[in-house]
């Protein structure tokens, strides 16, 4: 076993075991165990604290189980990746062991301030040092073991288990937008029988396991039968497929806030905010590999514009129509992205971003000094925009009754602008113009060496990005009726930019699925509205760590990642492998 086992193996797994014990007690510090630990997952079984608890162990188990670039990991049994998982999850128990103990005999509240004897008392069981050191090392252990052992299983049973776990976790979370709305809905029987204090039923959690299982194991057959059958079919068949596709999609959206209320119906506006910023700092940063921080000028840009051409109340005062002003304000922000591209044309990487960065934080102070408030309002903003949206929408169109008021009514247009700007990037990507950006972003000396334009290129980036990136800006200045520069900080670029790495960089189906699982989950889970930043922070680390390339990740992108993975594995390999050669 020792010769099996490399030094740098047990490197390996002390340093995931280390790393595992930080987030153990950075979640405790923060205040995420202490805010969670009497949040019902599953009513009277296990709480929200506790699941935030065991699923560190878990992973650190499944990522020490994982094989490491190591010359002599195929010889690995599965019985010791097993045990990698827990020697992970007793090194982490243990560091929160010893915490604990120490925590519960001296005060640590006037440095620690989240550490609360109610903590203490969650994290030791209400059991006495000793024994509050054992279980919550053996815990960690098991817990540890168990994400090993969740590797090492056949992919159906750990697919299935996964689902099934996530399945009862996101029923339970969303327990707070769910509940009213069965009960709205006259459904009261229903929300009984799966909700309870906040919490799933055991009954309710014995039926999402079995169906998370159930949909995990019958995903792939199903989803092989369906390429094979689409594969198979004539050109026509295909095309056909892909109408009844884009027609069933687009069915969906128009009825869906018809059936999810208004609360979600502004939390789909949201994300199509963001979704049409998205779009738009895509092509700057996925397609031509500008990175841009301060892309929230042109947001800003935009919803300025829009307030100085359509409201009374602004500085021009000429309160033109929406539509009529929408063309000059998607002028005035292309001219815009052309003013900032032209100074950074030959910045590259981190040099860019800081420079962008900073002309980002250049027009939020503009936009609220004091120099430029008879122009622009200052920190008190412009007012009185006027909506060119109807107060509520009542159209019957045979088949479909579609009604809408408040929020309801600006969702359409947001997603109509949304699919205009994903069809505009989808025809730039597959374009010459794509192409060309596409090269730049891979290797740009060898782009100009071959005749690309690589001036031209960037400002038309920089212009096409904020034309698009306006369109959000001008919509969130309807929506509100009013800008306040307050609206425009940093956050914004850094949010927009976290939705397009999460979702795949130069990919538009992930851009969007960014923006919904970034946007919309924690606008859903208002619980979590006081850690938001920390989450997105994981996200990003997290994506970084485990799939660089995004979850719906753009092809050429995941290509280059994976072939650089490829070389440095190989390179690693080599190098463990020289002094062997060398010996023999």
């Amino acid at each position: 076993m020792a010769e099996l086992i490399s030094r740098r193996q047990l490197r390996r797994v002390a340093t995931i075991g280390a790393v595992a014990a930080v987030a153990l007690l950075y979640l405790c510090m923060v205040g995420l165990i202490e805010a969670f630990k009497d949040r019902n997952v599953v009513t009277g079984v296990i709480t929200l604290g506790a699941v935030m608890l065991l699923a560190v162990p878990l992973i650190a188990g499944y990522r020490a189980a994982l094989l490491p670039r190591d010359a002599s990991a195929s010889r690995l049994a599965a019985w010791q990746r097993v045990l990698f998982g827990l020697v992970v999850g007793l090194i982490a128990g243990a560091v929160l062991g010893v915490f604990v103990v120490i925590a519960s005999a001296v005060d640590v509240r006037g440095v620690l301030v989240r550490i609360s004897p109610p903590l203490l008392e969650f994290l030791s069981f209400g059991l006495p040092s000793a024994l509050a050191f054992l279980a919550i090392t053996g815990l960690g252990g098991l817990t540890g073991a168990l994400g090993a052992l969740l590797l090492v299983s056949p992919v159906r049973i750990r697919n299935a288990v996964t689902s099934a776990v996530i399945a009862v976790v996101f029923m339970s979370m969303i327990e707070p937008l769910l509940r009213p709305r069965l009960e709205q809905l006259d459904y009261t029987a229903i929300s009984d029988f799966v909700y309870k204090s906040h919490g799933l039923t055991e009954a309710a959690a014995i039926l999402f396991l079995v169906v998370g299982a159930v949909a995990a194991i019958l995903w792939q057959p199903a989803n092989d039968l369906v390429r094979r059958t689409v594969d198979a079919a004539p050109v026509e068949s295909r095309r056909r497929i892909r109408r009844w596709a884009i027609g069933v999609l687009v069915v969906a959206v128009l009825i869906l806030p018809q059936v999810s209320g208004t609360f979600l119906a502004q939390v789909a506006v949201l994300v199509g905010l963001y979704m049409l910023l998205a779009l738009g700092l895509n092509i700057v940063v996925g397609y031509a590999g500008l990175l841009d921080l301060g892309y929230v000028a042109f947001f800003a840009v935009g919803a300025y514009l829009t307030a100085l051409l359509t409201s009374p109340n602004s500085s021009l005062g000429i309160g033109l129509p929406f539509f009529v002003a929408l063309p000059i304000v998607m002028l005035g922000a292309g001219m815009t992205g052309l003013l900032i591209g032209a100074p950074v044309l030959r910045l590259r990487g981190d040099y860019l971003a800081i420079v962008t960065l900073g002309f980002g934080e250049i027009a939020r102070v503009l936009f609220e000094s004091d120099a430029l408030q008879p122009w622009l309002g200052g920190v008190q903003g412009i007012l009185g925009i006027p909506s060119p949206f109807p107060p509520r929408i009542d159209l019957d169109l045979g088949t479909m009754h579609i009604f809408a008021t408040g929020p309801q009514v600006l969702y359409y247009p947001i997603f109509a602008f949304c699919a205009l700007a994903a069809v505009f990037a989808y025809r730039l990507s597959n374009s010459r113009i794509g192409r060309a950006w596409n090269a730049m972003r891979e290797d740009e000396s060898v782009a100009e060496a071959t005749g690309v334009s690589t001036v031209n290129y960037k400002l038309l980036a920089f212009a096409l990005g904020a034309t698009t990136g306006c369109l959000s800006g001008a919509l969130f200045a309807v929506q509100l009726g009013s800008v306040f520069p307050g609206s425009f900080d940093v956050f914004v670029s850094i949010t927009v930019l976290a939705v397009i790495i999460l979702g795949g960089m130069g990919s538009i189906p992930g851009v969007i699925l960014g923006a919904i699982v970034l946007i919309g989950l924690p606008e859903l889970l208002r619980e979590f509205v006081e850690y938001r930043v920390l989450v997105y922070g994981g996200v990003l680390v997290a994506m970084m760590l485990l799939r660089p390339e995004g979850l719906i990740p753009n092809r050429n992108r995941q290509r280059e990642l994976h072939e650089a993975d490829s070389e440095e594995e190989q390179e690693t390999l080599d190098g463990d492998l020289m002094p062997q050669r060398g010996t023999s």
